[in-house]
C-alpha cells in the first residue's frame, strides 16, 4: 500500500484534466490497485466493523466526466452507503497540490440533483457534523495523530469534503509510513465508523427516514405491491417496537398537556387526533408523533390533515424525537419534545406516501 499510495501522490503533481499517460496510470492505481490492495485485508476490515463488515468493500475513483482534482479509493457497507454522495465511509483523499494523502472519516460530501452534483447545505452539514461529533465523543482524543476535520486545499471540490469530514491523519510526501503502520490505522478508522454506523441503525441520522417512517413506507409497499419480493432494510423498526415507541410519546406528550393546564381526554382510538384539550374554555386538538430519529418528518393522514386545518389556531402537533429504542427491547427511554402550537399545515410541506386510485366501474 505505500508504494502506491506514494506513486499516486507524485502523479498528483503532474494532474491534468485530460487523459494524459500519467492519468491514465493513476486511473489504474486508484481504481484497481489500491481497492485490491485493501480488498486483500478484507477479513480483517470486516470484522473490525462487526456486524456492518458483512458488506463491506472497497472502490475508487478518478474521474467524473474529465479527470478528477482529488481522487480517492474508499472502504464502505454498502447498504449503509451504496454510493460515495451517501452515508459513511473511511477514505483516502489525495490532496490535489500532490502535498500528501489523508485518510479520513468522511460523509458523502455531494447530492444528485437533476442531472448533477450540488454540494449540501450548510445548514444540513452542520446538522451532520454535530450529529457525529456526538455519537463519537472523545474517540480521537488520545491519537494526537488524528485532527478534527481535513484540509486539502482551494478548490471548490476540496472544500466540499472538508465540510463533511470528521477526523483524518494525514501522510505527507516522502514520508508515507510502512505497509503494517498504514494497516493499523486503517484498522483504528473502522471502530468510529461502527459507531455512526450503529447510531444509523438505531434510526437517529440527522436528516434520514427515521425508523418509523422507513417501516411505514415498507407498509404500504406492501399494500400496494403484495407479490413484490424485498429484501429486508437496515436499522428499522418492527411494527410492535413502533407502538412502543408511540406509546412512549404519548405518555410524554400527556405530561406537557398537564403542565400546560389542560383538561384532556386521549381519543386516540376513535378520533383523527390523539387527546382532545380544553384550556381557558376553549377546545384543542392535538397530535402526538413518536420517532426514534431527529426532526426530520411524520407521518399524516387524510383525517388527520383535514381535522387540524378545520381546528387551527387551537391545535397542537407534539413530537417526541430521539427516542432510544433497539429490537428486543421493550422499554422505550428519552426523547425530546418538540411543540408546534399553533400548528398551521403549509401545502409545500406535505408529501404523498402513496394515492388511492376508484377503479371504473
Amino acid at each position: 500500500m505505500r508504494e502506491t499510495l506514494q506513486e499516486i501522490v507524485g502523479l498528483q503533481a503532474k494532474y491534468s484534466a485530460n487523459q494524459t499517460p500519467e492519468m491514465e496510470q493513476r486511473g489504474i492505481l486508484i481504481r484497481r490497485t489500491l481497492p485490491a490492495e485493501m480488498e486483500a485485508r478484507r477479513t480483517a476490515l470486516q470484522a473490525a466493523l462487526g456486524k456492518f463488515g458483512l458488506d463491506a468493500k472497497a472502490e475508487g475513483k478518478d474521474n467524473q466526466g474529465q479527470m478528477s482534482r482529488i481522487p480517492w479509493v474508499r472502504w464502505f457497507s454498502t447498504s449503509r452507503s451504496p454510493s460515495a454522495t451517501s452515508g459513511w465511509y473511511v477514505v483516502y483523499l489525495f490532496h490535489p497540490d500532490g502535498s500528501g494523502v489523508s485518510l479520513c472519516l468522511s460523509h458523502g460530501s455531494t447530492q444528485i440533483v437533476g442531472t448533477g452534483f450540488v454540494n449540501r447545505s450548510d445548514a444540513e452539514v452542520a446538522e451532520l457534523m454535530r450529529w457525529a461529533a456526538s455519537v463519537l465523543g472523545s474517540e480521537f482524543g488520545a491519537d494526537p495523530g488524528v485532527r478534527l476535520g481535513v484540509e486539502l486545499g482551494t478548490f471548490d471540490l476540496a472544500r466540499g469534503y472538508e465540510r463533511t469530514t470528521v477526523a483524518s491523519k494525514f501522510y505527507p510526501k516522502g514520508r508515507i509510513p510502512p505497509d503494517d503502520v498504514l494497516f493499523a490505522d486503517l484498522m483504528r478508522f473502522m471502530g468510529p465508523l461502527a459507531k455512526l454506523y450503529a447510531a444509523q441503525e438505531a434510526g437517529i441520522a440527522p436528516g434520514s427516514i427515521s425508523a418509523e417512517m422507513q417501516g411505514l413506507y415498507d407498509d404500504l409497499e406492501k399494500l400496494a405491491s403484495p407479490i413484490k419480493d424485498r429484501p429486508k432494510g437496515q436499522g428499522r423498526l418492527s411494527a410492535p417496537l413502533r407502538k412502543l415507541v408511540e406509546l412512549h410519546a404519548m405518555t410524554i406528550a400527556e405530561r406537557w398537556l398537564r403542565d400546560e393546564g389542560f383538561q384532556y381526554k386521549n381519543v386516540s382510538t376513535t378520533d383523527s387526533c390523539d387527546f382532545r384539550a380544553r384550556r381557558g374554555g376553549e377546545d384543542w386538538v392535538n397530535e402526538v408523533k413518536g420517532t426514534t430519529g431527529g426532526l426530520t418528518s411524520v407521518l399524516l393522514t387524510r383525517n388527520e390533515v383535514a381535522l387540524h386545518r378545520a381546528s387551527h389556531p387551537l391545535n397542537a402537533l407534539l413530537v417526541v424525537h430521539g427516542i432510544r429504542l433497539l429490537e428486543g427491547e421493550t422499554s422505550p427511554k428519552g426523547g425530546d419534545l418538540a411543540v408546534f402550537s399553533p400548528w398551521r399545515l403549509e401545502d409545500d410541506r406535505l408529501s404523498a406516501l402513496a394515492f388511492e386510485y376508484r377503479l371504473p366501474n
